[in-house]
């Protein structure tokens, strides 16, 4: 499958508004030899972010003064407009290589860019600087980069340039959660392990990650005691590690069991008892997950989250106009993308197109930092309701705001592809591939869909095996290469890696795969059991609900005459 995010979005934002941008670029002493900087801080105070960050840039390219290509690296970056971003950043490594800040923020905007020989470099030269201390720059490096956007390209960097014998324990164990992070599970335990016994072992973080990485290398019997070990260790914080580690371990029943005894417990009813309503919400038990959370919202606990929830239910139930009041209510309270997509959705549904828009634009007028997801999420929201060509228009219009961005880039593939242009779809994540090579997050996406609409069928295991060199335990990619093997008639190899996938995660597009599989392998009732779990948690899925009517359609019901 194409995994769920394109990875691009910086970490270097220095302010988080407009406003605030523009009031720092005044504060600033550069020289402006040719009015660019004023021209970019006028367009900043307008909320032009493209010609802002072009302006400071091309200030930068003809000024050696290293402030204007600082400058010029943390609005391209706020901006996120990531060409920019990449040009400021290689200007600030030629104007002051000798500062380990700057080749520290040209590191990063490296990873952004998918320069990964270049990310190198920098971080090399950074370390090697004679007042630089390793021991204390590792710690400043690392702990940011451990998780989000830039993990998979870090990890690349960092898996070879960290001194593992001469760092501490808490290092080690920050490098084992990059390793866990991007989808590599062998280094990952090696690094935890090692960071056990440099004296992290009974640090609630190394525990709680043994647990989680003995879950996706399959072993439940390790996983539950180093849950079991966590909750004895740590007793007020990872009292539920044990509940959390049996729910990825699907073993829903026992999940139960070990909430309801901790509920025993009155200091933590009303915590046990969310979570067993949001554990009867995933098993698809609606009546008993909408008894406890209007209970909770009676007593007013959570309420924000019980009405989000209730909501949640009414829409499962097909009560649209009680799920609407509800998505409603919480947008007026504050509500941010989550509810405001499912609102989206329901009112796309009934017609009202302009009303859905009108509720991402309100988040797109604020915080920057999140402008791609909102972009993302109004895209999709149309997308899935069959609307292609104003998805397609907005995320044109954001491309035009924020030119080349992956993210953006890839979901345009994706909803070219959805829309029957497939040949469109197909070169846009060549293009990718080409301005951003050995990527595995769009070899793999380019892979699937080859895969998927059978075309190339050779090629497409080739870029997918290629993505999951880099990383070997994404459920994403492994579900890929399951998906080709089964294009290609290998039903006992599908089938292995689909189940592995699956294991590694439950998501519904997995599961529809793996039921395929299953069902012309001749196991029907496995086939129908993995649908059926899906379902249970995700009955919105498209893909999922489509493949299981399709070999498992309802009964039809037979009404009198």
């Amino acid at each position: 499958m194409r995994s769920s995010s394109l990875f691009g979005a910086a970490i270097l934002a220095l302010l988080c508004s407009f406003a605030t941008l523009a009031r720092a670029a005044e504060s600033t002493e550069v020289a402006d030899r040719d009015g660019r900087v004023l021209a970019g801080d006028a367009a900043l105070k307008k909320g032009d972010c493209r010609a802002a960050a072009e302006a400071y840039v091309q200030a930068a390219a003809t000024d050696r003064n290293p402030r204007v290509a600082r400058r010029a690296l943390g609005v391209a970056d706020f901006c996120k407009h990531l060409p920019a971003q990449w040009q400021a950043a290689r200007r600030l490594y030629e104007l002051d290589p000798e500062n380990p800040d700057a080749l520290r923020a040209v590191g990063v905007a490296a990873l952004d860019a998918w320069q990964i020989d270049f990310a190198r470099r920098a971080f090399t030269e950074l370390l090697a600087k004679p007042d630089v201390d390793p021991a204390r720059a590792w710690g400043e490096i690392l702990p940011p980069l451990t998780e989000g956007a830039q993990t998979v390209a870090a990890w690349r960097v960092f898996e070879t340039l960290v001194p593992r014998d001469q760092v501490d324990g808490d290092v080690l164990l920050q490098l084992a959660t990059m390793a866990c992070n991007a989808d590599d599970l062998a280094p990952c335990a090696d690094l935890l392990a090692a960071a056990r016994i440099k004296g992290v072992g009974n640090d609630p973080r190394s525990t709680r990650m043994a647990a989680a990485l003995a879950v996706g290398q399959g072993d439940a019997a390790r996983a539950l005691l180093e849950a079991q070990r966590a909750a004895k260790d740590d007793p007020v914080n990872q009292r539920y590690a044990v509940v959390e580690t049996l729910f990825a371990l699907d073993r829903i029943d026992e999940a139960r069991i070990e909430l309801g005894r901790i509920a025993s417990d009155k200091s933590q009813a009303a915590e046990a008892d969310r979570r067993l309503g949001l554990l009867d919400l995933s098993s698809g038990d609606l009546v008993a997950a909408e008894r406890r959370f209007g209970a909770r919202l009676e007593r007013k606990e959570g309420a924000g989250e019980a009405l989000y929830y209730l909501a949640v239910i009414a829409e499962r139930l097909g009560r649209t106009d009680a799920a609407l009041r509800g998505y409603q209510q919480l947008i007026a309270a504050g509500g941010a993308l989550t509810v405001r997509t499912r609102a989206a959705q329901l009112l796309i549904a009934s017609g009202e197109r302009e009303t859905a828009t009108a509720l991402f634009d309100d988040l797109l007028r604020g915080n920057a930092d999140t402008v791609i997801d909102v972009e993302l999420a109004r895209a999709n929201v149309f997308a899935e309701a069959g609307e292609f060509d104003l998805a397609l228009a907005g995320l044109d219009a954001a491309l035009q705001r924020r030119p080349s961005h992956p993210q953006l880039l890839y979901q345009r593939a994706v909803t070219l592809d959805a829309a029957s242009r497939t040949r469109e779809g197909v070169a846009v994540l060549e293009q990718m591939l080409r301005d951003r090579p050995d990527e595995g997050t769009v070899m793999n996406a380019l892979g699937y869909t080859l895969a998927d609409r059978k075309l190339q069928l050779s090629r497409a295991e080739k870029l997918i095996r290629a993505a999951l060199a880099q990383r070997p335990d994404n459920a994403a990619f492994i579900d890929s290469l399951g998906w080709v093997r089964y294009r290609r008639n290998d039903l006992k190899s599908a089938r292995t890696l689909l189940t592995r996938a699956y294991a590694l995660s439950r998501q519904a597009e997995i599961a529809a795969h793996l039921g395929e599989v299953l069902w012309e392998s001749g196991d029907r009732a496995g086939a129908s059991a993995v649908w059926a779990r899906a379902l249970a948690s995700s009955p919105e899925s498209k893909p999922l609900r489509a493949v299981h009517d399709r070999y498992a359609p309802p009964p039809k019901s037979s009404g009198t005459h």
